[in-house]
């Protein structure tokens, strides 16, 4: 028996990213693009409602790309997940799945600065298929792995939605 042997199967450096992302993308993209060619109808014309949406779109823009930035704070990402570490700081201190939280956070962002109400069902669509699929796939691979540790990180921190971290 080797070294080798003994070393735990890391997950994927990828992971279900383009599985989760790409649906968030196209449909916010399509979304966007029908409501400005007004196929889809509802936008909102008071200004100052849409000031205000445009204000938040764009902070949840930035969020989003701030919790992506910081997810590899220290630039040891893949390292960490080559070497079965799981990573609990930087970003990973407020949401467990940093990279998909950027998607939507943006898609919404995005949505928010349409300002068609219509429009904001695909975040909820978009947050149920990143709970379900999460669920069913790197949470189970990552209890596998990390066991009691994982357990108690993901009782401390929310899946999708980034949070200060829960008082132990």
């Amino acid at each position: 028996m080797n070294a080798d042997d003994n070393k735990k199967e890391h997950l994927p450096l990828y992971g279900i990213g383009p599985i989760l992302c790409f649906p968030m993308v196209v449909l916010t993209a399509v979304g966007v693009f029908l409501s400005e060619k007004e196929y889809i109808f509802g936008k909102i014309s008071d200004n100052t409602v849409n000031t205000i949406l445009l204000i938040i779109g764009i902070l949840l823009i930035i969020e989003g790309v701030a919790l992506f930035l910081g997810a590899d704070a220290g630039g040891n990402l893949q390292n960490d997940i080559k070497d079965n570490k799981l990573k609990t700081n930087g970003a990973y201190k407020f949401v467990r799945n940093p990279c998909y939280t950027l998607f939507l956070l943006g898609s919404t962002g995005a949505i928010l600065i349409e300002c068609n109400p219509l429009l904001l069902i695909l975040p909820l669509l978009f947050w149920l298929e990143m709970t379900v699929v999460l669920k069913n796939t790197e949470e189970k691979w990552l209890k596998d792995l990390y066991g009691q540790e994982y357990v108690e990180y993901c009782k401390n921190v929310n899946r999708c939605i980034p949070w200060f971290p829960k008082r132990k």
